[in-house]
């Protein structure tokens, strides 16, 4: 499945304790620091949440269903969850108790995060291939952790509820550390989620909506994964629906945003229609959800989902956003271990100006995007003279895959220079059509184009992906006529 990569979870300092049953190592930070070495893998959640809108809390009932998928058994079930939020009872499929223990972390590596950390003894052990499920109660405050992301402002308000992934409102599978849980992979899982609201509120999810339950001025909202997800977002204010069931299109958007809802949805089919024609039919495609979240909360996209801050819906000029996220539909899968993110990112990059100018009659505009990259890259390298040594190829092992967005933007436009509009169209959408199943490397990635291609693009490989020439190059200022020329 694609994927796009998105904040992992969050940590803290203060000392929270709670337990089921009693711990046999309360007192020592071991508890809390014991190496685990595979994860558990999720496999799936039914998740069961209530808000009290006065105390700003939200509380909870999770089954989280995982599988062990090492060689060895495994008798911890770690476990990250909202800093605030405290575990009240844990329990096996029977209704036993399990051991758990529970306490507020700062992450190893980022100091700013913090998470109740919580560790469950699994009594018997989750043999090799095996699956189990616990049940989990707790609740707590949702107040954001604006001190670490900005953007994530989550929290329990009448007048807009956020529950998403990045705050941590559901346990999921970790440990306080970015790297390593990074390193574990992001996972996916299927997933029943539901919540009750008042009846004069819409709880916004994506995935299909499988009941609507009145009772007593509430209204319970049951949603059910389209396809296997990696995360769970959810959204709850007086939101309009806009539905266009032939393109498979849902939008949850406020009131206000109704005139600028319509006009981006009419943008996104034709940007839908423009893909389809340049790369051929989706492989696989359930739906496409998209919820207005207000300006400040960020703007963030997975396979089946997009949460759009509100200037995406008021100015026209913004709908380029869109078309970036629509580009990761024809997306392959990454094989690499620790994808560097170029050939997805990169190409979206490029393909959101592309269809700018088709579409909208914005001459020029890729071209326009690739200067401003040109100019914010000489900075940036300037400022950070260390990742100028780092290759493209190499940015997913030295954590910078936030480059790639922009270097691999320079690099498809070159491409697309090289080889012509007709030649580069149809080859990204035969590597799409060919890999979609399998995945691919990104070493694949650039042997499809070079196989693909009249021209000698070896140069352009190999100083853009394979070595930190391309940071070179960008350093000393060129300017885009002299890098093209460069390549001609």
């Amino acid at each position: 499945m694609k994927k796009h990569l998105c904040l992992f979870g969050l940590i803290s300092l203060v000392f929270i304790f709670g337990c089921n049953k009693q711990a046999s190592d309360t007192s020592s930070d071991s508890l809390f620091k014991a190496e685990i070495g595979v994860f558990p893998a999720a496999v799936k959640y039914n998740l069961d949440l209530d808000l009290d809108y006065d105390k700003e809390k939200v509380f909870a009932d999770c089954k989280l269903t995982v599988r062990n998928p090492s060689d060895t058994p495994m008798d911890i079930l770690p476990l990250i969850l909202y800093r605030l939020m405290d575990v009240d009872s844990v329990t096996d499929e029977e209704g036993n108790p399990l051991e758990f223990s529970q306490r507020v972390l700062k992450y190893e590596d980022w100091e700013q995060l913090q998470v109740n950390h919580i560790r469950i003894t699994l009594d018997p052990s989750l043999l090799p291939g095996e699956t189990k499920t616990v049940r989990l109660s707790y609740g707590g405050h949702l107040l954001g952790c604006t001190e670490a992301m900005r953007y994530v402002k989550d929290n329990v308000s009448k007048e807009y509820t956020m529950l998403r992934t990045d705050s941590n409102v559901y346990p999921r599978i970790g440990v306080n550390s970015w790297e390593r849980n990074r390193k574990a992979g992001l996972g996916s899982f299927d997933y029943t989620l539901s919540i009750t609201v008042p009846d004069s509120l819409i709880a916004a999810s994506p995935g299909k909506l499988m009941s609507k339950t009145p009772a007593d001025g509430m209204i319970t909202y049951t949603y059910q994964n389209l396809v296997s997800a990696w995360r769970m977002d959810l959204a709850v204010a007086d939101f309009e629906i806009l539905e266009d069931t032939e393109n498979k299109l849902k939008f949850f958007v406020l009131p206000e945003d109704h005139e600028g809802a319509v006009n981006l949805m009419a943008a996104m089919n034709n940007a839908m229609d423009l893909y389809r024609e340049w790369f051929g039919p989706l492989k696989e495609f359930e739906g496409l959800t998209v919820i207005e979240v207000p300006e400040g909360y960020g703007s963030q996209a997975a396979k089946e989902a997009i949460i759009q801050q509100a200037s995406g819906f008021r100015n026209q000029g913004n709908f380029y956003e869109f078309y970036h996220e629509l580009a990761h539909l024809w997306q392959v899968e990454s094989r690499d271990p620790m994808p560097a993110r170029f050939v997805s990112e990169g190409l979206a990059m490029f393909l959101q100006h592309f269809v700018q100018e088709k579409l909208e009659g914005k001459e020029g505009a890729p071209a326009e995007a690739v200067k401003v990259s040109l100019q914010r890259m000489e900075k940036y390298f300037a400022d950070h003279p260390d990742t100028a040594e780092v290759p493209m190829i190499d940015y997913g092992n030295k954590q910078l895959t936030d480059l790639s967005y922009r270097m691999g933007q320079i690099l498809f436009y070159l491409l697309f220079d090289g080889m012509g509009e007709t030649v580069f169209l149809k080859t990204a959408g035969d590597f799409y059509q060919d890999f979609y199943e399998t995945g691919a490397t990104a070493r694949q990635f650039v042997d499809y184009f070079r196989d693909k291609s009249d021209l000698d693009l070896g140069r352009i490989f190999e100083e853009w992906v394979f070595s930190p020439k391309a940071a070179e190059i960008l350093s000393s200022g060129i300017t885009l006529d002299d890098l093209l020329a460069r390549y001609r």
